[in-house]
């Protein structure tokens, strides 16, 4: 593909443009900053000697993804899991569940929770619905709402023993069903169903001492999607969990897969503010639950067809484009225009294509490929492409380590009005990043001027552009350049379709 097909938003095309940040209380983002983060499963087809494609996920794998983790250095990870993935087994002759907490599937995930427990990353923990929209069998009774007294229950137990008996305390939020509003969830879209089981979840976590650890976030919608059969709107998913159940929430979350025009035009930072305008009232954070790219027109139709030429993707659910250097611009746009408007931190989907298949039924030919990197990569093709981190991993990797936790967020002045380069700088402490994203088909030339780039200011420079990105020998980033800044400005050149950062905190 060509850029002509990649790069066609309309942008007004001035050459100069003048930013200034005042880092004062009139360009600040009052929103509580919990910096990006991934999407990270524990590899449900690989995790046991039983599993769909065996015991793959080995010691080996798993210290090559930390060391891999450390350099993306996420701050948010959500885990979403499946009860009978780990720990459920059915009902008794009494309807009741079956519970087992030392399953070998369970010590798989433990690896990914050691992780972040050790890191001191946030997990936004969860099941992606009800057991019974895992058994097929429609003949056998199961557990199938969200509102089930049984499921809460086995949630609370679960919890109680990940939590209190295992110590994995960086579990802070608990997320009740995968995008509720949607047909494919358990819930399908129906409102008072999960808003029923959501305030009997936090009743039974209340109950159990548990609330002292862990909170609930919510709705978890994605907020481009209306369900045809319930009169509630995925926006007003949104909206109700902040009028009725902001009490118990103690984050907020929502979904959104882009299309081009709606990143690479601006459009983002409007479609986002209603939200945040509300949410931020609370003063709860908020984060993108699952933030990726789906495209449209020609570009959907490349994807497809990428998909379908692919024996291992599933074409219907796969982002082919997670090879090309541009979707690293496109999602670095879009998380950076989710700060703009107010947005607390995205958590990008996701890491690694080895995690998930279409309807999760571990068919090798329906990967779902949106990933950072194929840790299986030998089992499915053995290609050098899928082994190493993608071109995306570079730009969300920079947002990971330059916007850390509990930063300032501001909104620079612009000197030219224009769609196509956008600006955010973060403070945290002594610590400043700006980041500059220029979405145009012509090289900018912009003057960067701030009283926090004092004279002989040591400041580094990450550019994230077609034919320079320089890495380590792992593959991830490095410092393009050191540059000092002189009476508090500084001249910064922006390729065309690319990213770059400056900041004073330097990636080791």
């Amino acid at each position: 593909m060509g850029l002509s097909l990649q790069y066609c938003a309309k942008s007004k095309e001035n050459k100069n443009v003048d930013i200034h940040i005042s880092f004062s209380e009139s360009g600040k983002i009052n929103n509580p900053f919990i910096g990006h983060g991934v999407q990270w499963s524990a590899y449900p087809h690989a995790d046991a000697p039983d599993a769909e494609w065996g015991f793959l996920m080995t010691d080996e794998k798993w210290n090559e993804l930390y060391k891999r983790v450390d350099f993306v250095n996420p701050h948010i990870i959500r885990v979403m899991d499946v009860s009978t993935w780990r720990y459920y087994k059915g009902l008794d002759k009494k309807g009741e569940p079956i519970l087992d907490f030392n399953t070998e599937e369970i010590k798989s995930l433990y690896k990914l929770l050691d992780y972040c427990q050790s890191r001191n990353i946030k997990v936004l923990f969860g099941e992606w619905g009800a057991p019974g929209l895992w058994n097929l069998d429609e003949t056998i009774p199961e557990i199938e709402r969200a509102d089930d007294v049984r499921w809460t229950n086995m949630i609370v137990k679960y919890l109680e023993h990940l939590i209190v008996k295992k110590g994995y305390t960086c579990i802070k939020y608990y997320n009740l069903v995968n995008e509720p509003n949607g047909y494919w969830a358990s819930t399908d879209g129906d409102w008072e169903q999960w808003k029923v089981g959501y305030i009997q979840l936090d009743q039974a976590i209340k109950k159990a001492g548990l609330n002292k650890y862990v909170s609930l976030s919510g709705p978890d919608a994605v907020t481009q999607w209306d369900h045809p059969k319930h009169p509630k709107k995925a926006h007003d998913w949104v909206y109700s969990t902040v009028k009725d159940l902001d009490t118990i929430t103690g984050l907020y979350d929502f979904h959104i897969y882009a299309d081009q025009d709606l990143i690479r035009t601006g459009k983002f930072i409007p479609y986002l503010k209603p939200f945040t305008s509300e949410i931020n009232k609370t003063n709860k954070p908020l984060v993108l639950g699952e933030l990726g790219m789906k495209y449209s027109g020609a570009l959907k139709e490349e994807n497809t067809n990428r998909g379908k030429a692919d024996k291992f993707a599933g074409p219907d659910d796969s982002s082919m484009f997670v090879y090309d250097y541009f979707y690293g611009v496109d999602m670095a746009d879009a998380a950076i225009q989710s700060m703009l408007a107010g947005v607390g931190g995205a958590i990008a989907w996701d890491l690694d294509d080895a995690m998930h298949t279409v309807g999760d039924l571990g068919e090798k030919s329906q990967l779902k490929k949106w990933g950072m990197w194929n840790i299986l990569a030998e089992e499915f093709g053995n290609l050098e492409a899928d082994k190493i981190p993608r071109p995306w991993a570079y730009s969300w990797t920079l947002l990971c380590n330059l916007f850390p936790p509990e930063s300032n967020v501001y909104q620079p002045d612009f000197s030219v009005v224009n769609d196509s380069v956008r600006a955010v700088a973060t403070l945290k402490e002594k610590d400043v990043t700006v980041a500059l994203v220029n979405q145009s088909n012509t090289v900018k030339t912009i003057g960067l001027s701030t009283k926090m780039f004092s004279n002989n200011t040591p400041l580094y420079v990450y550019e994230y552009s077609e034919n320079n990105r320089p890495v380590n020998s792992d593959g991830f980033p490095v410092v393009t350049k050191r540059v000092n800044s002189k009476a508090n400005n500084l001249t910064v050149e922006v390729k065309n379709n690319s990213v770059v950062f400056i900041s004073t905190i330097l990636i080791k």
